[in-house]
């Protein structure tokens, strides 16, 4: 007989499920669809009771008059938090060969172009060595996002990458941790992009300190994103003193 499922693992299920489903999907997802993707041992009224605890507790809620739900920025907190770290390198693997490079410039714009092609997310790296620098590769991915489409949002995403770059590199290389760090909304504390997400990851030693993340929606597949950067990130801590 399997173990009984208490109530706050059950809404840990649905939520996770309801986030998956709507990063995939992009669209509020119903009681229904869950059932009858995901093939569930609850009934459809059990599934809605939880999502209305999830709900009361601001971790998802409606879209207009829609029966179904989209989670709430707090609910993707609640999701990342419960991620496990173990699965990032072994998720997406990004095989980079750096053999018919020459020079510093070629790694970071290879190695971020490669990054965004994988991740469908704006890369970023910031580098301090001789001197520091800061580059992003992959702003098309940012016009491939529903939540973008916004003209305002939009414009103030290419002002934090155009216009407050200084800011964004502070932020980036202030939250820089060896440890895949993911910042949702407000907490980037950087109103340009309170509607984007970002996963970032660093190593610093002697000579280098990196730090290397993406840029994209709170409908964010964080797995994906966090897999690929650590991917990225470790390939370039292993080679990057040959380019210094």
């Amino acid at each position: 007989m399997g173990k009984a499922i208490n109530k706050k693992e059950r809404e840990a299920e649905i939520l996770e499920l309801i986030i998956s489903s709507y990063i995939r999907e992009s669209k509020p997802i119903s009681s229904g669809y869950l059932c009858s993707e995901y093939d569930l041992n609850y009934s459809s009224a059990t599934v809605r009771n939880i999502m209305h605890n999830l709900e009361e507790k601001r971790l998802i809620s409606h879209i207009h008059t829609s029966s179904g739900r989209v989670p709430t920025k707090e609910g993707f907190k609640y999701y990342v938090a419960i991620l496990n770290p173990e699965r990032f390198g072994t998720f997406y693997n990004i095989e980079l060969d750096f053999s018919p490079l020459y020079n510093l410039n070629e790694v970071v714009e290879y190695s971020l172009d490669a990054l965004s092609e994988a991740s469908g997310y704006t890369s970023l790296l910031g580098i301090n060595a001789k001197d520091r620098r800061f580059s992003f590769r992959g702003t098309r991915c940012i016009l491939n996002q529903p939540e973008f489409e916004d003209i305002k949002v939009l414009r103030n995403i290419f002002c934090a990458l155009e216009v407050k770059i200084d800011k964004l590199q502070k932020i980036l290389f202030d939250f820089m941790t060896e440890k895949v760090r993911v910042l949702i909304g407000n907490d980037i504390d950087f109103s340009e992009i309170s509607e984007c997400s970002l996963v970032l990851s660093g190593f610093r030693d002697e000579d280098i300190s990196l730090v290397l993340a993406l840029l994209g929606p709170v409908r964010m597949n964080y797995l994906k994103a966090a897999s690929c950067l650590y991917s990225v990130k470790n390939q370039l801590k292993d080679s990057l003193n040959d380019f210094i």
